[in-house]
């Protein structure tokens, strides 16, 4: 089991390639999501996952009100643009 940041990063750059093509489940609210793995580099994971707007609606409508849909829903809603000063 790798248990420091150096050799979790040179195994993930050694397999960057594989890695690639690896899709990680995560559960938010009561659902999993699959997000892909996009990027990995020597600083970190970049993880990805498209969301239509249409699944965001259908979600909601549904009753899912804790899942990813949700979130990102409640996320678009609150922006509001930072005031250049």
């Amino acid at each position: 089991m790798i248990d420091n940041v150096d050799d979790l990063r040179e195994k993930a750059l050694e397999n960057k390639i594989g890695l690639k093509k690896q899709f990680v489940n995560i559960e938010i609210g009561d659902e999993e999501y699959g997000f892909r793995i996009s990027g990995i580099g020597a600083k970190s994971v970049k993880l990805e996952k498209y969301v239509k707007y249409d699944e965001i609606i259908e979600a909601i409508e549904s009753g899912n009100d804790n899942g990813l849909e949700s979130i990102i829903k409640k996320t678009i809603e609150d922006y509001e643009e930072d005031e250049e000063e």
